[in-house]
């Protein structure tokens, strides 16, 4: 668990204070409070749980307690991690992350010692297990609707669980993109109100215009929304709105999204169920589960090696029990293959790096 806040502290850390000579991450100024918020309480749990000679946090219901806080901070920087992302992976190149651990020794806890690097990939390896099933049904849905009117389909589940990569490859496949004649995304976040609607406004605009977000900045709010409404009334649109923790988003931007009865589609991420229920069209959510055990191997076996790599009998065996400690959420295997991946893939070392 240490392990675990040590990591996440230098991602956040990374975030806000890249390196000059590797600017490694474009912060979206608008997420910068979150990610220092999250920064402080990371370091502040992470001091907490360093100090475990502490009775109230060593037996019992004190550290299942902290453990709980951890995992709810977790779950948080995910969630923002996530979506800070998306944001920048529609440009040239996508970014994975990837632990380079240094001086392994005896002690888990020594292996907090170890720097970010992010390494860059192409849009086409994007896709991975976890994703499959749930990619094919919904490109059924919205490829293959037999109505046409306007349908929004809530993607609901908890933080770390994929629904943002899930929209991603909806967003990127190429026979959703033949199917559609625009497309645009908006990533909303939890700390949305009134003064982020122009950035809603301005991100969808932008990606059915083909307009530098930049040049429209001193257009008001009801000037660029009769903009976004003119630029897609006569298409068939697909607008994905991220990360949208409360009704408010919606209520703010549901009427400039025209229904034509062309077979447009709106997908809204969430992790709220109430949220999915006010914006969904029906009975359309579409809910993410986590992956079950088998899924969460092979999701990790993907992440740690190559296709040409064999794992051993014994190797599988310690892997196995370290994707199942993952619980099924495929954010969690994705960091964990990628120190995995940069380590001595060998059962002595495996078995000294099972999460608890």
């Amino acid at each position: 668990m240490a392990y675990n806040l040590e990591s996440l502290v230098q991602i956040l850390d990374q975030i806000l204070h890249p390196h000059h000579h590797h600017p490694l991450w474009l912060l979206d100024p608008n997420k910068g409070p979150q990610i220092v918020t999250l920064l402080e309480k990371a370091r502040f749990l992470k001091d907490l749980f360093s100090e475990s000679s502490c009775s109230a946090v060593s037996t019992g219901y004190g550290k299942q307690s902290l453990e709980c806080r951890i995992r709810d901070a977790a779950y948080d920087a995910e969630d923002v991690l996530e979506s800070h992302l998306s944001e920048n992976s529609f440009k040239s190149e996508r970014w994975e992350l990837h632990f380079l651990p240094s001086g392994f020794g005896k002690n888990r806890r020594q292996f907090i010692t170890s720097c970010l690097i992010i390494k860059a990939r192409s849009k086409s390896e994007e896709h991975h297990c976890g994703v499959g099933e749930d990619l094919i049904q919904l490109k059924d849905r919205l490829t293959g609707q037999p109505s046409n009117a306007l349908q929004v389909i809530p993607i609901v589940g908890m933080g770390g669980i994929g629904k943002t990569t899930l929209a991603q490859n909806l967003y990127d496949d190429p026979s959703v993109i033949s199917h559609f004649d625009t497309r645009a995304w908006v990533t909303i976040s939890q700390d949305y109100n009134k003064q982020n609607l122009q950035h809603v406004l301005l991100s969808l605009l932008s990606c059915v215009i083909g307009k530098p977000k930049d040049e429209m900045l001193g257009m008001s709010n009801d000037q660029l929304a009769l903009c976004l409404h003119q630029a897609l009334k006569g298409r068939r649109y697909l607008i994905i709105l991220d990360d949208m923790w409360d009704v408010k988003p919606w209520d703010d931007t549901s009427r400039f999204f025209p229904d034509e009865n062309n077979g447009s589609q709106i997908i809204v991420t969430t992790r709220e169920s109430s949220v999915a229920d006010y914006t969904g069209s029906g009975s359309s959510h579409h809910q993410m589960n986590l992956l079950k055990d088998d899924e969460s191997w092979n999701l990790l076996h993907q992440k740690v090696f190559a296709p040409e790599d064999t794992c051993s009998p014994e190797l599988e065996k310690v892997g196995k029990k370290i994707a199942k400690d993952c619980r099924g959420l495929p954010l969690s295997i994705h960091v964990i293959g990628g120190i995995l991946s940069q380590a001595k893939t060998s059962q002595d070392f495996w078995s000294k790096f099972r999460i608890t």
